[in-house]
């Protein structure tokens, strides 16, 4: 609650939540693709490398949203904001950083000469 009505009710905090599940949604349904022609035997280095970018992505704005909705209380541990917040951002840095992703992505997928 804030300034007597739900906190989600104003637009500066439910848009960003919102954005926020959308791109967790997304991020899940390219892991999902990856998963399953990984259990098949395919082929699934360009689905599994923009999973694993896409959902380090997703989860750290998602943390950030939630820490950003919490304010100063975010880092307060007994909400656990900012556990999630902290795991979230190593994500994006182990256990592949998200430039090696983009390394892999450029040099295999799109062809391009290695740059590293």
């Amino acid at each position: 609650m804030v300034f007597g009505r739900p906190i989600g009710q104003n637009q500066g905090i439910a848009f960003p939540l919102a954005e926020a599940t959308m791109r967790l949604d997304a991020a899940e349904a390219v892991a999902r693709i990856a998963a399953e022609r990984y259990d098949r035997g395919e082929p699934c280095g360009r689905e599994a490398n923009t999973a694993k970018f896409l959902c380090a992505d997703a989860g750290f704005q998602a943390a950030d949203v939630a820490l950003q909705t919490h304010g100063g209380m975010g880092y307060a541990r007994e909400y656990h904001v900012e556990r999630y917040f902290r795991e979230a951002r190593l994500m994006r840095i182990a256990p592949v950083s998200q430039e090696m992703v983009l390394n892999y992505m450029s040099e295999h997928v799109l062809g391009l000469p290695k740059s590293y």
